[in-house]
């Protein structure tokens, strides 16, 4: 399976569009509304989507499309994996139908859509000369995000440590970061005013930035398998990127050090504030990357095609036992 999408062919592209319809069936034909964490970009989508369900989940499911060739297009320009791979693309369809119900509609699915372009930013900084509308760009798609999910603004400091790994602090780079992600709340509190919705927008908008360490649990067994397969992947990758990074350029190695630093930052925004499982789909990108790196480096890849061919299989177990409880 790795080896499978370790090449570009269009058969490639249409194996990933044919998996994206399978896995995304249920949701498709019994689509299911957002309930959690209150988002106020995403509440303006829905008034334009007109309230309807399928709708939204339709258009989620082509923004996830284009995320995941994005991702991959990004993994391949800043040579996580070779010219051709698609696997990046894969995984990201794969991680991003792991549960069931919300999973195919929902804020993170937008957020996870504007962080390719976060991502593409930060990336370049290694080996652009003009930085600064590198800084400004992810500053703002940051910003832009974070009015789906408020939690998101702290990757502030993902941003900053990008420009302290890439040795390129002053405090002109440093003070951009808190301009980019400030603007678009300084156009939205502007309409705010101008459209006299100053106290019931803005409470909207910032009520969800409460702290809530409660834990979240799994209830079904094959989502603790799958969660379980996942996290095996996610320790393993990311152990053996860190043991290898002294071996690779320093473009890279800084890049593949910065997706990781992401990935925790993220893991700890989501411990303190998460109260949605959807909210763990925001790990979705940095996973894909990681693993995707770490299995097209490997020589003998037979226990990690197992384990793919196996986590597959529980989605696709996960998604149809939803769609058959829909229908019965």
């Amino acid at each position: 399976m790795i080896k499978f999408f370790s090449t570009g062919y269009f058969s490639r592209y249409i194996v990933l569009l044919l998996l994206s319809l399978l896995l995304w069936m249920p949701s498709l034909l019994f689509p299911s509304s957002y309930t959690s964490i209150q988002s106020y970009a995403f509440d303006k989508i829905e008034l334009l989507c007109n309230g309807s369900v399928f709708f939204q989940t339709l258009l989620a499911f082509f923004l996830t499309l284009i995320t995941a060739f994005g991702i991959n297009k990004i993994a391949i320009d800043n040579g996580f994996t070779n010219k051709v791979s698609t696997i990046v693309a894969f995984l990201y369809i794969l991680l991003s139908s792991t549960f069931i119900n919300e999973v195919h509609n929902n804020p993170i699915i937008w957020i996870n859509f504007i962080s390719i372009f976060i991502f593409g930013s930060i990336y370049r900084l290694s080996n652009t000369v003009n930085i600064i509308p590198a800084i400004f760009n992810a500053s703002f798609f940051l910003g832009v995000a974070s009015l789906f999910y408020p939690q998101t603004v702290f990757l502030i400091g993902f941003i900053w440590l990008a420009i302290f790994v890439n040795r390129l602090v002053t405090w002109q780079n440093l003070f951009i970061v808190i301009i980019g992600a400030l603007l678009p709340y300084v156009f939205l509190i502007t309409w705010f005013y101008f459209t006299d919705k100053m106290l019931e927008d803005s409470f909207v908008l910032f009520n969800s930035l409460r702290i809530n360490i409660s834990p979240i649990y799994l209830k079904s067994p094959i989502e603790i398998a799958i969660y379980i397969l996942i996290t095996i992947s996610v320790l393993v990758s990311a152990t053996g990127v860190v043991s290898s990074l002294n071996s690779k350029s320093i473009n890279l190695r800084n890049n593949l050090s910065l997706t990781i630093y992401y990935m925790v930052i993220v893991f700890l925004i989501l411990i303190i504030y998460s109260k949605s499982m959807v909210t763990l789909q925001l790990l979705s990108l940095p996973i894909a990357i990681i693993v995707g790196y770490w299995f097209v480096s490997l020589k003998k890849q037979k226990w990690y095609n197992i384990m793919l061919a196996v986590l597959l299989l529980l989605i696709f177990i996960n998604q149809y036992l939803y769609l058959f409880t829909k229908v019965w």
